[in-house]
């Protein structure tokens, strides 16, 4: 004759019966919810918590192409495994320095693959807000990831080579200052890219391929263009910086630079993400 099972079975499969209806569901405990036996707890991405404070920053902003980037936060977040209701329910940080709080502690924490976005989220977002007063200090120090910041100085050199080249085709005697001023604020940030370099720094080519006989217009064009180009170079130097986490958060203040060196002759678009390549825009 069977016999039949004791409760303390019955008890214990319907416990596991419950379990596996709960993670089949793709059911996920909060970061806080108390322990339960054999169900699994969700382990928070790095850096979870600012990336969904600079969420609700993009979401409470007013300027243009805000909504784009934080749909692009969003969709990042959502394949990262973060839960829809914690996406959903974002708030805004309340403060200024709240907001750059959580825009630094996103680059300083988050993970690799997500960084070559939110560097360029937070670029952006300073370039278009335009208070520059909270953001850390540029780094002194070499970086790490050295070849990374030599590239960028290569950069940085093409479009000085660029302006130099501008201001003596200008027949303007004013527009000439201007682009020699512009130059200058590049040198600046050169000297600071070279120490980045190290021991990396390469010696810069002789000469550019661009052309040596530039109407004005063609001037304005070659000076959009180089900016953008360079815009995209510092941007291109976020997919090397996973190690560096200084490195990375002292690229967005190159772009802020470069963009307000170029503002006055030079105007970029406003794109959704600044650093994007103008050859895919």
């Amino acid at each position: 004759m069977l016999v039949p099972p004791s409760r303390r079975l019955v008890l214990a499969g319907a416990l596991a019966a419950g379990v596996t209806t709960l993670t089949g569901c793709g059911v996920r405990l909060e970061d806080d919810a108390p322990r339960i036996p054999f169900v699994p707890t969700r382990e928070p991405i790095p850096g979870e918590s600012a990336l969904l404070a600079m969420l609700g920053a993009l979401e409470d902003s007013d300027e243009q192409y805000a909504d784009e980037r934080a749909e692009l936060l969003r969709q990042a977040l959502l394949e990262a495994q973060v839960p829809q209701d914690l996406v959903a329910d974002v708030t805004a940080p309340a403060t200024s320095g709240e907001v750059v709080s959580a825009f630094e502690g996103s680059i300083r924490d988050c993970g690799p693959g997500v960084l070559p976005l939110v560097g360029r989220l937070t670029a952006t977002h300073r370039i278009v807000t335009g208070d520059e007063e909270l953001w850390s200090e540029p780094g002194t120090e070499a970086w790490q990831a050295r070849e990374a910041a030599a590239d960028a100085l290569r950069a940085t050199l093409a479009t000085i080579y660029a302006l130099d080249l501008i201001a003596a085709r200008a027949t303007d005697e004013r527009v000439s200052t201007q682009v020699l001023e512009a130059a200058k604020g590049l040198h600046r940030l050169s000297v600071r890219q070279t120490t980045a370099a190290g021991e990396a720094v390469k010696p810069a080519p002789l000469g550019y391929d661009v052309p040596h006989e530039l109407t004005a217009e063609e001037g304005r064009e070659l000076g959009r263009r180089s900016f953008e180009r360079l815009l995209a170079a510092y941007a291109g130097t976020f997919p090397r910086l996973g190690g560096d986490r200084s490195a990375a958060l002292e690229v967005p203040q190159w772009m802020v630079t470069a963009e307000r060196l170029s503002r006055d002759l030079f105007p970029l678009e406003v794109p959704v993400l600044y650093g994007d390549d103008p050859t895919d825009s």
